[in-house]
């Protein structure tokens, strides 16, 4: 029988749906006020800050403003400003905090020395009475509600969609979130794929799971994927970048090593496919997550995978595959008899400086 820190994790993953649909009903006007600043301000580049899964996250938004929306970004050192106590010049930038909590004091130290240079500041935030949303000028909240699961979830997901939110509105303030209105049937479609998930996990659970590996969009949900791979199974698989991957850690594939391989249509596929063959061709295994316009594997009997194929373009189905990689993770520490809601070691909060 499912114990209850089970049974709440899984409860929180089946609210995603829920939780996006109700940022898409609430949240457009606050991100096109949002999206107001960076017309004001013509920013010379974005920067987001986060830490653990929320810089996953913020991974993908970087990925977002750079690709669909042509906005030099760049991920923040957070400790270059608290360790070292020399932070760059940020008055010619907007900043976007990522947090789940709002406590972190590195991002809020970030954000509010962002803000005292002349900075725009946005918190994107489940808690908006948090020190990170106080230090910001403007607050996306996230609406996820409570999340007690000490892994991440709901609220990675969340931060996800008002980030192609603010993207999408960016791009054409008229259409608003419009190209996202997919998502909460997509994730619902995902989440009808568990017993899919488990049979991927106990295939691959017997084999050394090395590596994570996206292209383009779907490198940020490898990167979440890898670390609730280590949190709920700790198992040591590393997040690649496919790119990455073929110059030089591919030298680590031999029989019995496997992959998981994220495709979310569009660019990402071939790299997928191409991935795929090189690793087979060394004696290991690859296997696939696969989320938004796909089409079917070549060799769908041979080729171990859960797929999707639901109506989302490319730059916003690398939410739904987080969740085909969340219900993985999940499945893959219940085969090898773990407690995927009980990380060793682990707090909900974590804050460092």
């Amino acid at each position: 029988m499912p114990q209850p820190e089970l049974e709440r994790l899984l409860a929180e993953i089946h609210e995603q749906p829920d939780v996006v649909q109700r940022l898409l009903d609430r949240q457009v006007g606050a991100v096109r006020d949002a999206a107001s600043v960076f017309r004001q301000r013509q920013p010379a580049a974005i920067v987001l800050v986060a830490r653990g899964s929320s810089d996953n996250a913020a991974v993908y938004g970087r990925y977002l403003f750079e690709v669909c929306n042509r906005q030099l970004t760049s991920l923040a050192a957070p400790s270059g400003l608290t360790l070292y106590g020399r932070g760059p010049r940020l008055d010619q930038t907007v900043v976007i905090g990522v947090s789940q909590s709002g406590q972190g004091e590195d991002v809020v130290a970030y954000v509010r020395e962002a803000r005292r240079q002349g900075a725009a500041t946005i918190a994107i935030v489940n808690d908006e009475t948090s020190p990170l949303a106080e230090a910001a000028e403007r607050v996306l909240g996230c609406l996820a509600g409570p999340e007690l699961s000490i892994p991440a979830t709901k609220t990675v997901t969340s931060q996800m969609t008002l980030l192609g939110m603010l993207s999408a509105v960016l791009d054409d303030p008229n259409a608003g979130a419009t190209r996202l209105k997919g998502l909460p049937a997509a994730m619902r479609g995902a989440l009808e794929l568990r017993t899919a998930a488990s049979a991927l996990a106990r295939q691959l659970a017997s084999t050394s799971l090395g590596s994570v590996i996206g292209r383009g969009f779907g490198f940020p949900p490898a990167l979440e994927i890898a670390l609730k791979l280590k949190e709920t199974s700790y198992t040591r698989a590393e997040p690649f970048s496919a790119a990455d991957f073929l110059h030089g850690p591919v030298a680590v594939v031999e029989p019995n090593y496997s992959a998981l391989l994220i495709d979310v249509g569009g660019r990402s596929s071939q790299a997928a496919l191409e991935l795929a063959a090189a690793i087979s061709q060394r004696g290991g295994r690859p296997g696939f997550l696969r989320a938004g316009d796909v089409s079917p594997l070549p060799d769908d009997d041979e080729l171990p995978n859960v797929s999707l194929n639901a109506p989302v373009d490319e730059p916003f189905a690398p939410i739904v595959a987080l969740v085909l990689g969340q219900l993985f993770a999940v499945e893959l520490a219940l085969a090898m008899g773990l407690d995927p809601a009980r990380p060793r070691g682990l707090h909900k909060v974590t804050s460092t400086r």
